[in-house]
Formats: C-alpha cells, structure tokens, sequence
C-alpha cells in the first residue's frame, strides 16, 4: 500500500501586525522569513511534491507561495484547517492564554482534530504510489499534530517548539499507520536563520 507523505512547514519569521481580537496576529514576512522559505523550497525540491496545501494567514501564504517557485505549475490548495489556532489549553498553563477570547480558543480544539483527521488519513488501498504533500501551517498547530502523532497527551504541544520554516514529516501508511519521521528538522538552514 502507497503511503502519504507530509512534510508541514511552519511559515517563516515575520512582521506582526495589528488584527481584530478574533484573528491572530499576522503580517508580511520579513527579508530573513523570505529567505527562510527560498531555502527550505530549496530542502524540498528533491522529493515529487504534488500538492501545497496552506493557511490562508499572509505569512503562511507568502511562505507556500515562495515554496512553490521551485514547483512550476503545482496546484495550491489553501485550507482554513491549516490556521494558526489553540489546540487545547492545558490547565497549568491557563494564564498563557488568558488575553486570548474564549470563543477563539473554543474554536482550537475542534479546528485542530478535524486537521489531522482530513491530513493525517491514508491513500486509498488501490493507490499505486506515495504521494508528497507539502502544508505550511502554525507552529501550535504542527506541534499538535505531532503529539497525535505520536499518541502523546493532547495537551502536551505546548512541550515542544518549532522554528520557523522547519520541516516536520509524517508519514501515513503501513507498516506504521502513522510515523514520526522528523520533527523541527532544521538542518537546511544556516544558524544565522534559525529563528523562533
């Protein structure tokens, strides 16, 4: 059986700018997140990339944009489930949130399972190949679908970071179902560009 590959990157460093309280903060990336998504574009020219699925937030768009060059004609799909959100608030860390609307973090938790149960599913049984998809998402939220991975507490994301455009893979499919392959890998980028 083919197995599906996702390789999620979180966008690149950028400059925030004022939202309304019900979105996060966003904005345009800044000259280092730019370069940040040439090179990881770069990392993942070698494998057959079919798809960039992506958050509709400027710097996740401008990030898969940037990806894309090295990826003539690939088809964008943009995804409101790939959105920067709060997938669950652990109850120590309440006080991390509190600024936060009530509503928005209601809203995290359902975005973020219905996330991994729309990515992290396998190809069909009669699929002949694997197939490589890109998603460029939020650190919270690629952190969360790690955990899931892994069958780690739900809660426990917010142990773990993710530096801007690192490459987190999950691969879905036998003989695993579903398998942790890297996490933050940041390798690509040199030590000037590794920022959180």
């Amino acid at each position: 059986m083919a197995k599906r590959r996702l390789y999620f990157v979180r966008h690149g460093q950028y400059q925030p700018q004022p939202a309304p309280d019900d979105e996060p903060p966003d904005g345009p990336l800044t000259a280092m997140g730019q370069e940040q998504a040439r090179i990881t574009a770069r990392r993942l020219r070698e494998f057959p990339i079919s798809v960039i699925h992506y958050s509709p937030l400027q710097r996740a768009t401008e990030t898969a944009h940037i990806i894309a060059e090295q990826f003539p004609g690939i088809l964008m799909q943009p995804s409101d489930l790939l959105r920067e959100c709060i997938p669950t608030v652990p109850s120590a860390h309440q006080g991390l949130f509190a600024q936060i609307p009530a509503d928005v973090i209601a809203q995290g938790g359902p975005q973020a399972r219905q996330a991994f149960a729309t990515f992290c599913t396998p190809l069909p049984a009669d699929a002949a190949e694997d197939q490589h998809e890109i998603l460029v998402s939020s650190g919270n939220l690629i952190k969360y679908l790690a955990c899931r991975t892994l069958g780690a507490p739900e809660d426990a994301w917010l142990q773990a970071d993710i530096q801007h455009c690192g490459v987190t893979e999950i691969v879905v499919g036998p003989p695993y179902h579903l398998l942790l392959l890297r996490l933050n890998d940041g390798g690509h980028l040199p030590a000037a560009l590794r920022t959180y």
